[in-house]
């Protein structure tokens, strides 16, 4: 039972922050489209980089012509081919400290972990599955959302209120992740912004955009519960 001490809630980004699993969802995504409709590299087509999965979805649609339910019957294939792919990929890894981190918040009195990505949540939660993480994440805002990651993160918030029956103030949530746009979203929405540079995007480049706090990587767990209080 958590207490009524102040409530902090913890987004944590997917890819990069929390675990490696390559392009295995770009794969998957192309795959589904070209077993399911004969289309190839769909996702590149679509051109969109950073993107929500629900913006790229919409970007294919329009490209191809497709109705929604096309889109929906490729979602089922995506996932299903996704939870195979990852299923055989030796390389995938939670990376440095996660684990634990996790687990202390799940245990904690005042902190709640939520999940905050671009991926569609069934996508979200295939990856986490194959890792054995997904019981963490109860919660989040996703890539269902159409819109930008700060759209995600204020249905995110909204779901963990509604979920955790607690009201979180903009000056204790948190949004860990690997990328400018993590940065930039926390910004938007009065975060407190944390990077850390287990991603692809370049060290420097990364700390350049000066989060609020920076970290090469999280192996240090309890440096950072102490220094964040997450109790």
């Amino acid at each position: 039972m958590k207490s009524e001490s102040v409530k902090k809630l913890i987004f944590w980004d997917l890819d990069g922050t929390i675990m490696h699993c390559g392009a295995d969802g770009t794969m998957a995504l192309n795959e589904a489209f070209r077993k399911l409709y004969g289309m190839e590299d769909v996702f590149s087509g679509a051109g969109i980089g950073h993107s929500m999965d629900s913006v790229i979805l919409e970007r294919i649609r329009e490209n191809y012509k497709l109705s929604n339910s096309d889109i929906e019957k490729a979602k089922e294939e995506y996932v299903r081919t996704l939870q195979e792919i990852l299923r055989q990929n030796q390389n995938k890894k939670v990376l440095p400290g996660i684990r634990e981190i996790l687990k202390h918040i799940d245990m904690s009195e005042n902190s709640y972990n939520a999940m905050l990505t671009s991926n569609l949540r069934i996508g979200a939660k295939a990856k986490l599955e194959s890792v054995g993480l997904q019981h963490y994440f109860s919660v989040g805002g996703f890539g269902d959302v159409y819109g930008e990651k700060a759209d995600a993160a204020i249905k995110g918030i909204e779901e963990a209120e509604s979920y955790y029956g607690v009201r979180f103030e903009k000056k204790h949530i948190y949004i860990v992740g690997d990328s400018i746009y993590d940065i930039a979203c926390a910004r938007e929405i009065d975060a407190i912004s944390i990077g850390v540079a287990t991603g692809f995007t370049d060290y420097d480049v990364l700390k350049s955009n000066a989060p609020d706090y920076f970290y090469s990587d999280l192996s240090d767990w309890k440096h950072l519960i102490q220094q964040h209080k997450w109790f």
